[in-house]
């Protein structure tokens, strides 16, 4: 006998609201445990956490998440689901699993502890953990961590937990090479997140980067050691009671040694190339800018040979003749030349072809600090942070 079509559409909304864990009168299969309402099936769930069996405990919990992703069981059943996996070390899948929660229901309980478990997973890679393809670990990625500080903020903008993840986040790119938006994610938490815990070490990260631009070949000019002198001296007045502080002025002395020993470097460049008003100039300013380092000494030593040889006059700044359009040519392409060689990452001629032999090689300054130092801040508990509040419209 036919079924008249009115009751067709009562027996499927019956049978969608069963699904949805609105109806309990009638139980739903689980191939595990037959019987049970969504609570039933989360007692079961429990029970088998208890026995130890935790793959079938986490076979129940994905079943009570999407067979009855409407009840009020659903959210806990996700979130343990996700935690039995972060317990077995399948990192990913917990990941996403806590995403999923934090998705479907933001008014969780566990919202905090899902983020901060998420944090530390991505906190994993950051320190090494290798990725793993086929069940075989490869290389580690940061490239992975970076992914995975972006979803958090991307999904938890406003979790208590929010500045540490930012600043995690500025440490991924940094180990990346990614500078500049390193960079920018630190200085993020400090416009963003001004009364966190990690403001000092993001201020300090900040200085740090630049000086390692700076230091190490990869900046095209030595602004990069201004920036991070600019930033460091910020960083002392800011936060004068950091941990930091002793290092950040160790890298400040480092800093100022590597500036003194390339002004004196292009000083002894024009005085290789006989233009001694122009490297006079260098020496005073080593001597004027760097009074106590053994690059003034050594000016100081140099300016006076000089004088003594040629007389001050020679060594006076001013130009005896117009220059033509030829001597201006040359006289750029020099200073093009001397600026080349003053930058940190120049591979021009080898040194002996620029500086006179019995000048004594100046000692190279050692970077004060390493990467491999800074690690990712563990978990506080700052304020939690407040989404702004929408102002009602006026009727």
């Amino acid at each position: 006998m036919a079924i008249p079509a009115v009751a067709c559409a009562l027996l499927v909304t019956r049978l969608h609201a069963e699904s949805e864990g609105l109806v309990k009168s009638e139980a739903i299969t689980n191939t595990l445990i037959s019987f049970g309402t969504a609570a039933d099936h989360l007692a079961a769930a429990d029970s088998l956490v208890s026995s130890g069996d935790t793959e079938k405990a986490i076979t129940t919990y994905r079943f009570i998440a999407k067979t009855y992703p409407k009840s009020k069981e659903a959210p806990e059943a996700q979130f343990k689901l996700a935690k039995q996996l972060n317990n077995k070390g399948a990192l990913d899948s917990a990941f996403k699993e806590y995403e999923t929660l934090l998705k479907k229901y933001p008014q969780t309980p566990n919202f905090e502890e899902s983020v901060a478990d998420q944090i530390t997973i991505a906190n994993a890679y950051l320190k090494g953990l290798k990725v793993k393809f086929l069940g075989i670990p490869l290389v580690p990625s940061m490239e992975k961590a970076e992914e995975m500080y972006t979803s958090i903020l991307k999904v938890s903008p406003y979790s208590k937990h929010a500045a540490i993840t930012q600043f995690n986040l500025g440490l991924a790119l940094q180990k990346q090479g990614k500078a500049q938006e390193a960079i920018a994610a630190y200085q993020k938490v400090l416009d963003k997140y001004p009364n966190s815990s990690a403001c000092d070490s993001a201020a300090y990260q900040v200085g740090y980067v630049y000086q390692q631009l700076g230091m190490t070949g990869k900046s095209q000019d030595l602004s990069a050691l201004k920036q991070a002198q600019n930033n460091y001296q910020d960083f002392l007045l800011q936060y004068p009671n950091s941990e930091k502080v002793q290092q950040a002025g160790e890298n400040m002395k480092s800093m100022f040694s590597k500036e003194s020993a390339d002004t004196l470097r292009v000083a002894r460049f024009y005085d290789f190339n006989k233009d001694f008003k122009a490297s006079s100039i260098y020496y005073n300013d080593v001597i004027r800018r760097f009074p106590q380092t053994e690059e003034a000494t050594a000016a100081k030593s140099r300016l006076d040979e000089l004088k003594a040889l040629y007389g001050e006059d020679a060594l006076r700044v001013g130009q005896e003749r117009p220059e033509n359009g030829e001597r201006l040519a040359e006289r750029r392409r020099l200073q093009a030349q001397v600026e080349s060689a003053a930058l940190a990452n120049y591979d021009g001629p080898p040194k002996k072809d620029i500086v006179p032999e019995e000048a004594l090689p100046l000692p190279q300054p050692k970077m004060k600090g390493d990467l491999r130092d800074t690690q990712p801040i563990p978990l506080q508990e700052p304020p939690s942070q407040t989404p702004p509040q929408r102002t009602p419209l006026s009727p």
